[in-house]
């Protein structure tokens, strides 16, 4: 032990003397360690660990699949006859989720309450943390309606009490009781602040009908195929009950952790596959600098032998300083990999894990530090093995250049290749995920969001129900109070705004057509707004007119659709007066009085639908936004607005105040997060393939002194040395951009589906990376070419006497 402590003393001495190479190789390790960890530990966590429920691989999720939707709710009734015969599941549960006002002693406001069959807990085998679950006792006549409230609701509302089971909360005007607590690990509905029982369905629904989340936990042993044809039997056997002529849904069955990842599960694979081949190339790098300093050492390990250390010793001298160098860069890369986890947070699904717990998974963390440490050492074992096997009089001599020479220059120079190559990959995905920020930023969402801000409000369900009078007298007050403020500019309500989320989608009914053939169509989306949205968020007008305040619940039902709409739906001339109907419950056939731009509503990269747009008092719903044009950013508007509405009504609840520039911009969130995880690494790769191909040719101009010195003596021109050897860089280059093209290929391949205005072998980015590959290469091989420039023939010919 005492020697080992003796060697790491003279390794840490030796470094002070040598900074820079130090620096240089313990910040290779600490950013390919640090990087890799961060991915790899967020890759574990969401891809590849079970969710946390008891034999999570028998849980399903549960569709209703049609020809316009693969992948439908279930309809509570059809969801109520699966359960009634389970078959080939132990059990069939459903849920969904709808706001509720909360009021109490403060201001009131919006929760989120999830609706679930008694049975769900259960058949997650989840337990409360306190409390009890849901029984036959939580419903019934005479009784308050009971709830469980997550853990997170349970620290903010009640502050963590103990005595929580059994305290009361008023949600749209009605006591509900808090049966219990969930635990803190429960994630199965992120957001949801408690939930309460699903009374059951009302026998032969036929309209009005509930569509749920579906989860089932299959038998042990039973096949995908044969539960999912055990279903769609009962769903053929209730739908004969109902005696419609609708076509019969399908069934679509999901493993839940599948479902739940699916959408992070190509862009983690992705990320985690291009940290590999950084952290390859930064191998690489690291095993070329051990092999040039080993290298440089052959004279000092010839004295050391000649004095009298043995092999042995001289090795462990070689393993003691190649393991400090891979601690040293393990410790500054767990401090990386902390910080990375931040970035990465974007890509976590809330069912899987909090993004706020995402953390370092240990294991993954030693499997980066113990192949980092295994590079380091296997690299200065090798040169240690043949320093240590050098004859200490051609040591001593000063021999150099000769055949001795050849191996490791050979290693070094397959090294560039692979490092050149591994660089190409990442830099490519880069350049292409850049290209596509660049599109998106070029998009005209077809609105204006500078000056906007945005306000979610509800109308409580107790309080209004289906009172649309109320409903539209209290919008219309809020309105006008909003307009008359000082700031503000224009105003106007919608059931949604564009990239907010929550879009509705309805079928379309021409003049002449049955509804099954407008079904078998696309649907469009819809949504209801108020006279003044178009002009608050600045839409234009193509056609018609706006929807104005006189269009009222006892005037002809109108419609604006939008350019989309009227090309793929109407007839050719002008689209105004002509009509459409969309398949909701009582909606009549509307004339079209206005056609409006095309908004980009669900996302910047996707192509506009077709849209609809109803007047808001000729449509019914419980959500409203205002968005409000004005001279003053959305914090300070937001007491303004609070004073309105208390003043409106001090039992609706403002949800949230966002800007609408700020919700664009979070649209491009992990597009922006992937590009620029991946410019990071393509950095990375392209500073190490750089280092790395320098060092090289730095280590052959040494060790060709007396050739070069030779080839001027005998009349070689400055610019044939130049070229001599920025030559043999550029071929290292040449070879490895060859052979990373291919793999830059696959990547681009997987890449094609987040990418927008720009093809995955696009022409720019597959010509321009080689292009920098090669400026990057020209560079490193120009400055030790200089160098060589500098031997005149007596150095040369001094260099081996």
């Amino acid at each position: 032990m005492s020697q080992l402590l003796q060697d790491a003393r003279l390794s840490l001495r030796r470094m002070r003397r040598e900074p820079v190479f130090t620096s240089v190789v313990v910040a290779t390790l600490a950013l390919a360690i640090g990087a890799t960890t961060a991915v790899f530990s967020l890759v574990y966590q969401v891809l590849l660990k079970p969710l946390p429920y008891p034999e999570p691989q028998e849980l399903l999720r549960l569709y209703q699949s049609t020809p316009q939707r693969e992948r439908g709710g279930v309809a509570y009734s059809y969801l109520q006859a699966w359960r009634e015969r389970p078959g080939a599941f132990q059990a069939i549960e459903g849920v969904t989720s709808m706001d509720q006002t909360l009021t109490g002693p403060g201001a009131a406001q919006r929760v989120r309450a999830g609706l679930a069959t008694p049975g769900l807990l259960s058949l997650l085998g989840v337990r409360p943390a306190r409390g009890q679950d849901f029984g036959p006792e939580s419903q019934g006549p005479g009784r308050d309606p009971a709830v469980l409230v997550s853990h997170a609701f349970w620290r903010s509302h009640f502050g963590g009490r103990a005595d929580v089971v059994g305290q009361t909360l008023t949600l749209d005007g009605a006591p509900h009781v808090v049966q219990g607590v969930l635990p803190a690990s429960f994630r199965f509905w992120p957001g949801v602040d408690l939930w309460k029982p699903l009374p059951p369905a009302r026998s032969n629904q036929a309209s009005e009908e509930l569509y749920l989340r579906g989860v089932g936990r299959l038998r042990p042993g039973v096949p995908l195929e044969r539960a999912r044809a055990e279903l769609e039997e009962h769903s053929r056997v209730w739908a004969a009950t109902l005696g419609g002529n609708e076509a019969v849904p399908g069934v679509r069955l999901v493993p839940l952790h599948e479902q739940v990842v699916e959408t992070s599960r190509e862009q983690l694979w992705l990320l985690a596959g291009v940290m590999a081949l950084v952290l390859c190339v930064a191998c690489a790098n690291v095993a070329n600098l051990l092999l040039a300093r080993a290298s440089a050492r052959e004279r000092e390990v010839a004295v050391r032998a000649a004095l009298g250390a043995d092999r042995g010793r001289l090795v462990r001298q070689f393993l003691v300083e190649s393991a400090v160098l891979a601690l040293m860069g393990g410790a500054v890369g767990l401090l990386l990999a902390l910080w990375g986890m931040d970035l990465l947070r974007v890509f976590v699904p809330g069912e899987v894990v909090s993004p706020e717990e995402l953390r370092l998974e240990p294991h993954v963390l030693a499997i980066a530090a113990g192949l980092s440490l295994t590079t380091s050492v296997l690299f200065g074992l090798v040169p240690a093995l043949r320093a240590s096997r050098a004859e200490a009089k051609g040591a001593l001599g000063g021999l150099r250049g000769g055949k001795g020479a050849t191996g490791p220059m050979r290693a070094r120079a397959v090294l560039v290749v692979a490092q050149v190559a591994l660089a190409l990959v990442p830099l490519v995905g880069a350049g292409l995920m850049l290209r596509t920020l660049h599109a998106l930023h070029t998009v005209a969402p077809g609105f204006d969001p500078r000056g906007v801000s945005a306000m979610d409000l509800s109308f409580p369900r107790e309080a209004y129900g289906r009172n649309d009078t109320r409903r539209r007298q209290v919008s219309a007050e809020l309105l006008a109070r909003v307009r008359a403020l000082p700031s503000v500019q224009a105003a106007g309500l919608a059931s949604t705004l564009p990239l907010w989320n929550r879009n509705g989608f309805s079928a379309v009914v021409l003049p002449g057509e049955s509804e099954p053939e407008a079904q078998a169509r696309e649907p469009v989306n819809f949504r209801a707004v108020s006279d003044g949205y178009f002009a608050t968020l600045r839409i234009p007008l193509k056609e018609g007119r706006d929807v104005s305040a006189a269009d009222g619940a006892g005037t002809a039902p109108v419609m604006v659709v939008n350019e989309t709409f009227a090309r793929r739906f109407l007839s050719k001339g002008s689209a105004l007066g002509q009509r459409a109907r969309l398949t909701l419950d009582g909606e009549p056939f509307r004339e079209v009085v206005g056609v409006v731009g095309d908004v980009h509503h669900a996302s910047l990269a996707e192509e506009p639908r077709a849209e609809v747009y109803l007047p808001m008092a000729q449509f019914e719903g419980l959500f409203m936004v205002i968005a409000v044009r004005a001279t003053r950013d959305a914090q300070a508007l937001l007491p303004a607005l609070r004073e309105q509405l208390r003043a409106v009504d001090p039992a609706m609840p403002l949800v949230q105040v966002r800007d609408l520039e700020a919700v664009m911009e979070e649209s491009l969130g992990r597009t922006r997060v992937m590009g620029g995880l991946l410019t990071a690494m393509a950095v990375l790769a392209l500073t190490l393939a750089g280092v790395g191909l320098y060092g090289v040719l730095a280590y052959t101009v040494s060790q060709r002194t007396r050739e070069l010195g030779i080839r001027m003596a005998l009349g070689a021109t400055d610019r044939q040395v130049l070229w001599l050897v920025v030559g043999q860089g550029l071929r290292l280059a040449a070879i490895g951009v060859g052979v990373g093209l291919v793999g830059a290929a696959v990547l681009a391949r997987g890449l094609a589906g987040m990418l927008y205005g720009v093809g995955a072998l696009d022409a720019l980015t597959f010509a321009g990376v080689p292009l920098l590959l090669g400026a990057v290469a020209l560079v490193a091989s120009w400055l030790p070419a200089r160098r060589a420039l500098r031997v005149t023939p007596a150095i040369a010919l001094r260099a081996d006497e």
